[in-house]
């Protein structure tokens, strides 16, 4: 059955379930079918495929966005006339095409009528400049969200929409196709409807044609010289809206900054209005300048093309919302470099229910790392072959067995996905192991030798019996990850179905030296690529239909890693067949960026009920653990060493890393100033709210002296991972005397001579070093939240409790620490593993340390919102975070 006519089914299915509620998805299937006299039982794949994505369509739940403003807004589009025509078609389209559910679509087309709310009117006369930007999540669907965007900008009369791509070629390729489908409705190479623009009405078809937004760019060419020289529209003269889909780059933007001069017309400003959407807008955009009074060549382009119009809205899209985006528009050297702070608003897009992110792949319902995540694999035997910090004469000659077993996995994926007649027939695996080019030839030569071993082992001994199958390593390999599925299916016609698909996988580099492409389109009955690249399949691109990742990258940036995250988005009917190999450290810090992403996205929802503004939310994301660190690389290009400010105001102090030199003397420190404590304050159990029990690990003293804390946390010795740290926690609580003059201390039970396990914590390998293991703490490695809890009182617990509750905000931690009245000191013991097993599964093993102290601070809300600074350098932070292999910038032999 051909995609027209699967197309037709799905939408009479959708109509007839609307026309009757108390009809079941299958039987409006059924009766969809039996229009056209289709036997639902010869094509049962059809309909069982049908039938999973209208389940799909009506059952996927989505929350609307929340938005920070700097001021009340004034709603205008209740006062302009529009029929609307182009988002109307849009969301049309994105139901019966794309099948997106109906309570996305609602979702989308109300949160974008709240964006273009909160621009300029251009229907009226009045300049603007309105600054705003979108923070969605990788790989969850941006791109639909600001073609809404478009969509409706077109329909309220802005006359040119600027939207600017990423830094490379194939992601503005893949943003023109999007575009020409969402908006445009025509394939400019083709002359070829598309889209939005199809329809089998002559009727319609005719006012597209008079209604078709001019596009100066294509698939195949940007905004060039040549264009802007050809190019006949003018902006005073042009009825329908026009678009431009340009790459970040210095010479395209000053081609459009010439075009967009010579439509002024001797005046001073261009008239029509505009608005510049930019995509990445954490990537390229931001002004890196080391000068105060200079900026970077493209921010320089952007704000100068802005600041052509009288009318003119900009608004940023970014799943990376760290620090490098907020630049502190309160201070003055900075903000004179960079005025695209989104100043007037920020709103955050939460993903639908069947998003799988970053949350779902590395963090437990607990919000813990999840080492047990069914999504993960964990790559063990790379250094070899593949070492994380390459030497300077690294060449690539072997693969390790885990990439051998990751193609297994992806050829098995293949199968299934043809078994289950998955909607989406691309079938695609990722290979991220290096950034430079020719590691990648040489990941291609490797894996594609790989390959056709494999290939010849099926073709040759895949049909033998199952014991002759099992003689070969590559089949028997191949059986292995067969397995899981063997429940539904016979592994005879698995390898049978292998057999008919396995010449059909393609091996492509895909990098700016590279002739490949992943020309999907190309393939009507899908496309199986293992694509091998760095940053060309990062930054906004979408790998269709991915199933198997495989990466060995060495940085611990959360900006970065998130962007090479290709895996995460939707994957109806096969998100059980995914996996994603790394490196166990890689894990680590996935792990800590997905907790600093949710306690990003509940502070903002916590702001947005109190009424707070885009600049404190910037403030918010700046001094967070990982806003810092992104802050200290990104000003680590001019400088040795930076300085950086945090504030503890309603925050937990964790540590980074915790020496591992003299533990004896370490817990000799603890053991001595706990029992002085106790022999001057006394001491009682703890009450642990969450068991609703006395806790069985820790006392709590109550009312401890502030210079009896700082006399510890200045002897205590910490490790390199808080360097400059330690000085600044002390200046905050010297410079809070009065509010933090005493103390709750929640001590291990055994600093006090008593009996008491230590807890468990396990760590990669490669955080450990001779002195020291690093953390990677997101906020529950060292603290748990729930021991935030130890020393409130009944009724600041119950306050406490009821606030989360009022604000749906999970984690409960934050709502602890508003209502507690002293500063929480615990003092912990650990028992530190190695590995990737999850806590309890130690399997006999001794652990690496035993008893090691540690502690943690929560601190209560303080009136003095003065940041404390310190200085890192950068041996620092190339011991934090490794050789920096990424860069915005472009050099020969790397992409």
């Amino acid at each position: 059955m051909n995609t027209d006519m699967i197309n037709l089914i799905y939408s009479i299915s959708v109509k007839l379930l609307e026309l009757n509620t108390n009809l079941s998805v299958s039987e409006a299937v059924s009766e969809a079918m039996s229009t056209f006299n289709i036997d639902q039982m010869s094509e049962l794949d059809v309909f069982n495929n049908i039938v999973n994505n209208l389940n799909l369509f009506r059952n996927t739940k989505q929350e609307n966005a929340h938005v920070l403003d700097d001021q009340e807004i004034t709603p205008w589009l209740h006062t302009v006339s529009s029929d609307k025509y182009y988002s109307d078609r849009y969301y049309t389209y994105l139901q019966n095409e794309e099948r997106l559910p109906a309570r996305v679509v609602d979702v989308m087309k109300r949160t974008n009528e709240d964006i273009l709310e909160r621009l300029g009117n251009p229907n009226i006369d009045t300049p603007f400049k309105r600054q705003g930007l979108v923070v969605g999540n990788v790989q969850s669907g941006k791109t639909a969200n600001y073609l809404s965007l478009i969509n409706l900008a077109a329909d309220y009369d802005y006359k040119l929409i600027i939207l600017i791509t990423g830094i490379h070629n194939n992601l503005r390729s893949q943003t023109q196709k999007r575009v020409n489908k969402g908006f445009i409705g025509v394939n400019s190479e083709e002359q070829k409807l598309t889209g939005v623009g199809v329809t089998n009405n002559p009727v319609l078809d005719k006012e597209i044609k008079a209604k078709q937004p001019h596009c100066l760019t294509s698939l195949t060419e940007d905004f060039s010289g040549k264009i802007r020289k050809t190019t006949a529209v003018r902006l005073e003269n042009a009825k329908n809206p026009v678009i431009m889909v340009i790459k970040k780059n210095h010479h395209t933007l000053g081609n459009v900054i010439k075009w967009l001069r010579n439509n002024e017309q001797g005046q001073r400003f261009i008239n029509e209005p505009v608005l510049i959407i930019d995509d990445e807008a954490d990537n390229a955009s931001i002004n890196t300048s080391k000068h105060p009074n200079e900026t970077t060549k493209i921010n320089g382009q952007i704000r100068e093309t802005f600041n052509l119009f009288r009318q003119g809205s900009y608004i940023g899209y970014t799943a990376t919302p760290f620090a490098n985006i907020f630049i502190d528009p309160a201070n003055h050297d900075e903000a004179l470099a960079d005025d695209l702070f989104p100043k007037h608003f920020i709103f955050t897009l939460v993903p639908p229910s069947n998003y799988l992110g970053p949350a779902q792949f590395f963090l437990g319902e607990d919000g813990e790392p999840n080492y047990d995540s069914p999504y993960v694999e964990f790559i063990q035997d790379n250094e070899d072959s593949i070492p994380l910090k390459k030497p300077k004469d690294f060449v690539l000659t072997e693969l390790p067995k885990s990439l051998t077993l990751a193609l297994y996995e992806y050829l098995v994926t293949i199968v299934i996905k043809s078994v289950r007649s998955v909607s989406n027939k691309h079938t695609s695996m990722l290979i991220n192991i290096s950034h430079k080019t020719q590691e990648q030839a040489d990941a291609q030569y490797l894996v594609s030798q790989t390959l056709e071993e494999i290939r010849l082992a099926v073709k040759f001994h895949g049909a033998k019996p199952q014991q002759e199958r099992l003689k070969n390593p590559h089949l028997e390999g191949l059986y292995r990850k067969f397995l899981p599925h063997l429940n539904k299916q016979n592994v005879d016609e698995l390898f049978t179905q292998l057999q008919k698909v396995i010449d059909s996988v393609k091996v492509r580099v895909i990098n700016s030296e590279s002739k490949d492409k992943l020309d999907y389109d190309n393939y009507e009955n899908g496309l199986n690529v293992i694509a091998i690249g760095g940053y060309s399949l990062s930054r906004g691109f979408t790998l269709e239909g991915l199933t198997i990742s495989y990466l060995i990258r060495n940085t611990a940036m959360a900006d970065t890693l998130l962007q090479m995250g290709r895996w995460f988005g939707y994957r109806e009917q096969y998100d059980d067949l995914c996996k994603l190999y790394i490196p166990d450290a890689s894990f680590e810090w996935y792990a800590f960026i997905a907790q600093s992403i949710e306690e990003l996205r509940s502070e903002f929802s916590i702001m947005e009920q109190n009424g707070l503004t885009p600049a404190e939310f910037g403030l918010k994301v700046r001094t967070s653990n990982t806003g810092l660190l992104i802050t200290a690389r990104n000003k680590m290009h001019h400088t040795e060493a930076v300085t950086l400010s945090e504030s503890f105001s309603e925050e937990a102090f964790t540590l980074r890393g915790i020496a591992l030199n003299n533990l004896l003397s370490q817990r000799k420190l603890f053991t001595d100033f706990a029992l002085k404590s106790a022999d001057l304050y006394g001491f009682k159990p703890v009450y642990n709210y969450v068991r609703a029990e006395n806790d069985k690990q820790f006392h709590l003293i109550q009312k401890v002296g502030i210079d009896e804390v700082i006399n510890l946390l200045n002897e205590y010795e910490h490790s390199i991972d808080d360097n400059g740290r330690k000085e600044a926690l002390i200046s905050y609580i010297e410079e809070r005397e009065d509010e933090l003059a005493t103390w709750d201390i929640a001590i291990h039970k055994s600093y006090l001579g008593e009996n008491a396990l230590s807890q468990v914590r396990t760590f990669a390998k490669s955080c450990y070093h001779s002195d020291h293991v690093k953390t990677a703490d997101g906020g529950g490695r060292i603290l748990r939240p729930w021991e935030e809890a130890f020393g409130l009182t009944d009724e600041q617990y119950a306050s406490a409790e009821q606030q989360k509750e009022k604000s749906k905000v999970k984690q409960t931690a934050r709502f602890y620490r508003r209502n507690r009245s002293r500063p929480l000191l615990v003092l912990k013991s650990f028992d530190l593993y190695v590995g990737s097993k999850k806590e309890g599964d130690k399997k006999g093993d001794d652990p690496k340390y035993q008893d090691v102290p540690a502690y943690a601070i929560s601190f209560p809300k303080s009136s003095n919102h003065n940041p404390v600074s310190y200085l890192v350098n950068k041996v620092f932070m190339e011991d934090y975070f490794g050789d920096e292999d990424e860069s915005d910038e472009m050099e020969e032999g790397y992409e």
